[in-house]
């Protein structure tokens, strides 16, 4: 570990390295460290002069990691992150404060966080508390956090996954469109019924959730005609649109239930797809537990309020 001088390259020529691969443009790489894309270009170059290797083909408008950019990308990333977040520490140390970053998926973070963290920064007032929340996997995010909040399990080579609660789905739409379909069919709206009506879909991001074949099977509808409609990759608005009267979601009991209880939504009764142990906390495993991160879950679970 001696010659760690000789063997690594310098660290300003890592960061540029990094910036410019996630972006494939030096210029664009500029703009976020507020450099130049002449810098940018030169410390990649340097950088390549270091390794011996080429990292970048440079064309007119981008340029493409190569093979061994690749290798050295996910090195570098992962190495960055760490030796930023083990500053934040030393700062908060120095500084005499504590820190909590908790990460979550929007929709979770409207319902199980924003609740919560007032009375939680109460017990902790001299705790510097962040909270990250984004339709972004959680294995993608690039930020340091040291729990995360997110549907089902991904990543787990990187995190320790912990289930939090349970959750469930079921069709939801407006006052309007349950007053219409009750008038109109006479008896209570069966699942077959629901093919027939105009269905509003979440995209595929990825992820494998449940979607209306998925939901329709399960009450063994044989098949049924292709189930087409409105896709949304924002579940709020998919939520807002069936609000608005404009077809019928499916919505997730946890996330869904502010709208149920404000008369926004209404649940079209006799139908529900139960998913156990569906909502986790995640721990970084490189990152030493936050033994404040396990009391916030701690609040969490307590707080939750057993499905209907």
């Amino acid at each position: 570990m001696t010659d760690l001088h000789r063997r690594l390259p310098p660290l300003a020529t890592l960061v540029a390295f990094e910036s410019a691969f996630r972006h494939h443009s030096f210029t664009r790489a500029a703009d976020e460290l507020a450099l130049s894309q002449a810098s940018i270009s030169r410390r990649v170059r340097e950088l390549e002069q270091h390794l011996g290797v080429r990292l970048f083909e440079r064309r007119r408008y981008d340029v493409v990691p190569t093979a061994d950019a690749e290798m050295l990308a996910a090195t570098v990333r992962v190495s960055l992150n760490e030796l930023a977040a083990t500053a934040d520490r030393l700062r908060s140390r120095a500084a005499g404060t504590e820190s909590l970053t908790l990460f979550s998926d929007l929709g979770l973070a409207n319902t199980l966080i924003a609740p919560l963290i007032g009375a939680f920064q109460q017990l902790h007032p001299d705790l510097r508390v962040r909270v990250l929340s984004s339709y972004e996997p959680i294995e993608s995010v690039r930020e340091d956090f040291d729990i995360g909040l997110q549907y089902g399990r991904w990543g787990e080579a990187k995190f320790t996954i912990t289930p939090i609660a349970d959750d469930a789905i079921f069709p939801v739409c407006s006052p309007r469109v349950a007053e219409i379909l009750e008038a109109s069919l006479k008896s209570p709206v069966s699942p077959a019924d629901l093919v027939q009506q105009p269905l509003l879909h979440m995209a595929d991001m990825g992820r494998l959730w449940p979607d209306w074949r998925n939901f329709l099977a399960l009450f063994r509808i044989k098949e049924p005609p292709p189930i087409e409609g409105l896709t949304f990759t924002s579940y709020q608005t998919c939520l807002d649109v069936a609000e608005r009267g404009d077809g019928i979601a499916l919505g997730w009991a946890r996330t869904v239930k502010a709208r149920l209880d404000a008369g926004q939504l209404v649940r079209i009764p006799h139908m529900t797809m139960t998913l156990p142990d569906i909502i986790n906390a995640y721990r970084p495993k490189r990152e030493k537990p936050n033994p404040i991160a396990d009391q916030f879950v701690a609040m969490i679970r307590a707080n939750l309020s057993p499905l209907e």
